[in-house]
């Protein structure tokens, strides 16, 4: 009898580490970002989407991927206007304490601009010009969980167009 209660919880355990490992949750989420040093002199909050895949590794531990979408225009300008487009893509690991998380996040983030100068009345008709870059980003981040609800706030490294972001996310269980 001592064996099959041994087994039976062996059972249990192991259905419980097995409930933990794998793809388990997906998020989707709106962010807030606020630029940082010279390319928060120049561009406005920036306002996006973002998509989070959590791979559990055990009950308080996952690697994700997440991918988005932020937007930030110029300030206020008469004579410039434009934006700058930012797709990051990140891979990280959650580490959960009760409610609360850190999440680190390493990656690449695909960036496209565009810029106009309107034109001065007989001096100058204008022009506007685009560009596209491919950067190394680094994000450090942290949060709380309550329920399905994860409100994360990060700061992401990337080149010149760092900033301070704001998740407001939603967490579906696989």
């Amino acid at each position: 009898m001592k064996y099959i209660y041994t087994l039976m919880i062996a059972v249990l355990l192991f259905n419980t580490v097995q409930a933990q490992e794998g793809f388990r949750k997906l998020g989707i989420g709106a962010e807030l970002a606020l630029p940082m040093g010279t390319f928060g002199d120049v561009y406005a909050t920036g306002f996006g989407a973002s998509a989070k895949v959590f791979y559990g590794l055990n009950a308080d531990a996952d690697l994700t991927a997440t991918l988005g979408y932020i937007h930030f225009g110029v300030k206020s300008d008469t004579f410039v206007s434009g934006h700058v487009g930012m797709i990051p893509l990140q891979f990280g690991y959650r580490h959960t304490f009760g409610g609360f998380y850190a999440e680190p996040q390493v990656g690449v983030a695909f960036l496209q601009s565009k810029v106009n100068v309107k034109g001065v009345a007989g001096l100058f008709d204008g022009a506007s010009g685009t560009n596209s870059a491919t950067k190394f980003s680094v994000g450090l981040g942290g949060g709380y969980e309550f329920g399905d609800w994860d409100l994360g706030l990060r700061y992401q490294l990337v080149d010149q167009t760092n900033f301070l972001a704001l998740r407001v996310g939603y967490n579906f269980s696989l």
